[in-house]
């Protein structure tokens, strides 16, 4: 399995950003510089986030005090998706 598959595979299976790049011993940025770039090639998508209490952005109270205001959340596209059934066949 190459390293866009696995970063592909963990991100479906919801893992963050930080859990993906100490699991597979990647350079944080490397790491982002991959997803940003499967996000441009139509392999995942930024998840736009929405506090549950309404406010425009994501407030400490509902993203929890262990995440920064600048949180992203990537899912699969249908094109990244079909990339992982894939590879269970």
């Amino acid at each position: 399995m190459s390293r866009v598959e696995e970063v592909l595979s963990r991100i479906e299976n919801g893992n963050t950003i930080d859990t993906i790049a100490r699991e597979l011993d990647m350079n944080k940025s490397t790491l982002l510089a991959m997803v940003e770039f499967l996000v441009d090639d139509g392999y995942l998508e930024r998840v736009e986030m929405r506090c549950s209490c309404s406010t425009r952005d994501l407030c400490e109270q509902c993203r929890g005090t262990d995440t920064g205001s600048e949180m992203v959340v990537y899912a699969l596209t249908p094109k990244g998706a079909g990339m992982v059934e894939r590879l269970k066949l």
